[in-house]
């Protein structure tokens, strides 16, 4: 219990540093809200526009399209501004900054995925929250406690499984020199979980669902609030997210086997 407090108390350190580096360069804070804001409206208008010229993607109408790229930016949202600091391994690593992480009393990779916080993804948040909701309306999902309960459930364990997929190739760094270039690709595939994945070759409908499941992350929750599936996505989420989660933990504790500085 103790340490858990620690570590609570740790947490609420890192959330005042990472406030006050928002507010202490307000004009640098602000560009990049507007550029983070535009970056996903573009993004959500290709996909409306896509949708809205084709008028259905697959079985999916306009309003589902929407939900599962609202979904999807949600958890993006909240992994950038809580855990984004998974980006700088590769550049820790390089450089041996991880030296500083462990002659400190906590876990490394707590130290890691805290060390720096971006709360202006933050707020883009509430732009795909506000779509999401339109889209339900739309869709007739009437709320209820179900509703809200899964949602939690799903911003939780969503984020957790976008950042612990993040985490999985970034770790790569440890064995390879350049390892953000595969780390990035990933994150290009993602951008596939903003559009139904039933629409792909069925090669791709498997990698977004077994290998690189980013479709618990949009498309597997949109069927599930829409009424789409029988497939019990609560519990395959809470699965699959515990199972990544795990495996990103071990590839990075074994990377922190491989971590030798920087030599001299």
């Amino acid at each position: 219990m103790k340490r858990l407090k620690y570590y609570f108390r740790l947490y609420q350190a890192f959330l005042r540093i990472g406030m006050l580096c928002l507010v202490q360069y307000p004009m640098d804070s602000t560009i990049r809200l507007i550029s983070i804001v535009a970056r996903e409206a573009a993004g959500f208008l290709g996909v409306f526009a896509i949708a809205n010229v084709v008028g259905t993607l697959g079985e999916w109408s306009i309003y589902g399209v929407c939900l599962i790229f609202s979904l999807g930016a949600m958890t993006e949202a909240i992994s950038r501004g809580l855990l984004d600091n998974v980006w700088s391994i590769g550049s820790f690593v390089r450089k041996g900054k991880l030296d500083i992480f462990l002659i400190r009393p906590a876990s490394v990779l707590f130290q890691m995925l805290t060390f720096r916080m971006e709360f202006a993804s933050l707020v883009s948040f509430f732009l795909p929250c506000s779509l999401m909701i339109w889209s339900l309306a739309k869709s007739g999902v009437e709320c209820s406690i179900g509703l809200i309960a899964f949602l939690i459930e799903f911003l939780v364990m969503g984020t957790i499984l976008n950042s612990s997929l993040y985490l999985i190739f970034n770790a790569l760094n440890f064995w390879l020199v350049q390892g953000n270039e595969i780390a990035d690709l990933i994150q290009t595939f993602r951008e596939f979980a903003k559009y139904p994945i039933n629409i792909f070759p069925a090669v791709f409908q498997v990698l977004f669902t077994a290998v690189i499941p980013f479709g618990f992350i949009g498309y597997y929750p949109a069927m599930y609030l829409l009424g789409k599936t029988k497939m019990c996505v609560p519990m395959w989420l809470l699965a699959v997210t515990l199972l990544f989660a795990l495996a990103s933990v071990l590839i990075w504790c074994c990377g922190m086997k491989k971590y030798d500085s920087t030599g001299t």
